[in-house]
């Protein structure tokens, strides 16, 4: 697995770049877990920057749980369940990609700039798009418009979480 570690931190980061397909991925449940597990672990270690860890893991669970259902129901619906695993592993891998860049970049600089975390947000958002399109089938717009549609569905779930949270606090 050492020997193979390098060339999927590669594979993920050259679909970081756009140059590479989720479908030069391995089609593996073993894979997919484990870049879930990583996935979530920088997910709650950058949230918890602001959050209590309770907190923390639940708006993580919360992002995945998002991701997986509206990416299986994508699929399922355009008949393409079968790309499932290798399409979640390459949401899953780029994600954790840009989360360990990410915390190193908030553990670095405390204070980083809108600008710059507008630019990081808009580069997940193109990253998930070019996923989706090979998934999917379609043009790389129509992909950019459901990464936008994830981000505001997510929004409005944590926002929702976190006032039923408040409420049951109160």
């Amino acid at each position: 697995m050492s020997a193979a570690l390098p060339l999927l931190i590669n594979a993920f980061w050259g679909m970081c770049v756009l140059r590479i397909a989720p479908q030069d991925v391995p089609r593996s449940s073993a894979l997919l877990a484990l870049v879930t597990a990583l996935n979530l672990l920088f997910s709650v270690l950058i949230n918890q920057l602001q959050l209590d860890l309770g907190a923390a893991v639940l708006v993580a669970v919360v992002e995945l749980t998002v991701l997986f259902g509206l990416t299986a129901t994508l699929l399922f619906y355009r008949r393409l369940s079968p790309r499932l695993t290798q399409t979640m592993t390459a949401l899953m891998g780029t994600g954790a990609i840009i989360g360990a860049l990410v915390l190193l970049l908030l553990w670095s600089f405390p204070q980083i700039p809108q600008l710059l975390r507008l630019a990081i947000f808009l580069w997940n958002l193109l990253i998930m798009a070019h996923i989706l399109r090979h998934a999917l089938g379609v043009h790389l717009a129509v992909g950019f418009l459901i990464a936008i549609g994830y981000a505001v569905a997510l929004v409005q779930l944590i926002w929702f979480v976190d006032g039923l949270l408040g409420a049951a606090a109160a």
